[in-house]
């Protein structure tokens, strides 16, 4: 059976605990060994989550939840992704803005949770959340049926729901121990990679960083109106790019 979402977001907060968590947030992502990384095509550093507050608050649909929403989301992905590279919460921080609060409360909780799901302290245990953030899991579940699926946002509530749906898959799959791509993993053994090529932090960078200067990142996670793109095989796009970097892991 799969596990359910909590449904909850965090407590009400005053201004002060919100401004003190940003605060905090902000401090950690600084801190993370590749620093706050964007994967902007122009190096830069990623925006922090105070002025994403201050740019986008204002004009947020459910502007007294909106902070707190995005910071409940950033501290999930540093308790669940410690070793993510790239930090940028651009383009899902302006579709929390545009939620109502029934709507905010459920995408934050779905992401809170899925992350948990998918992160290191599961039994998936995915390094980073990179495939999430920058839409390579959102452009692949749309082109499974565009017709239905192509006017669902990245980060809209239908995926947020798939996705966090098919963690719980994935869960049961590894606890069944029946699936030759997702065996169980020794608490000795690292983080999980089910894909062909290397994903060594510098690894992951180089690849990343060649798919950005490309333009075949699904969602441009470090732009505001990020629409995202799925008229590609990004999955197939990213192996050739890998095989032509040398990244391809041997058998």
């Amino acid at each position: 059976m799969l596990l359910r979402y909590n449904g909850k977001m965090s407590g009400s907060a005053t201004t002060v605990d919100l401004d003190e968590r940003i605060a905090i947030a902000d401090a950690k992502i600084e801190r993370r060994p590749s620093a706050p990384l964007s994967l902007d095509p122009r190096p830069r550093r990623a925006t922090p989550l105070s002025q994403l507050r201050a740019t986008l608050e204002p004009e947020a649909r459910a502007s007294e939840a909106f902070a707190d929403a995005l910071v409940s989301l950033a501290e999930s992905q540093l308790t669940h992704f410690p070793g993510n590279l790239f930090w940028d919460f651009d383009a899902i921080a302006a579709q929390l803005a545009r939620y109502d609060r029934e709507e905010l409360r459920e995408a934050v909780s779905l992401s809170r949770s899925l992350m948990e799901r998918f992160g290191m302290h599961s039994p998936i245990r995915f390094r980073y959340v990179h495939d999430f953030m920058y839409g390579f899991d959102w452009a692949r579940w749309v082109a499974q049926d565009p017709e239905a699926r192509s006017s669902v946002p990245p980060f809209g509530l239908d995926f947020l729901r798939y996705i966090f749906g098919r963690g719980g898959e994935l869960i049961e799959a590894i606890r069944a121990k029946n699936d030759a791509r997702y065996p169980p993993l020794g608490s000795n053994e690292g983080a999980r990679n089910p894909f062909e090529f290397i994903r060594e932090p510098r690894e992951e960078y180089r690849l990343m960083r060649a798919l950005a200067s490309r333009e075949l990142i699904p969602v441009r996670a470090y732009e505001l109106g990020a629409r995202g793109e799925f008229r590609h095989d990004f999955r197939a796009l990213r192996g050739e790019v890998a095989r032509e970097l040398g990244l391809t892991r041997l058998p």
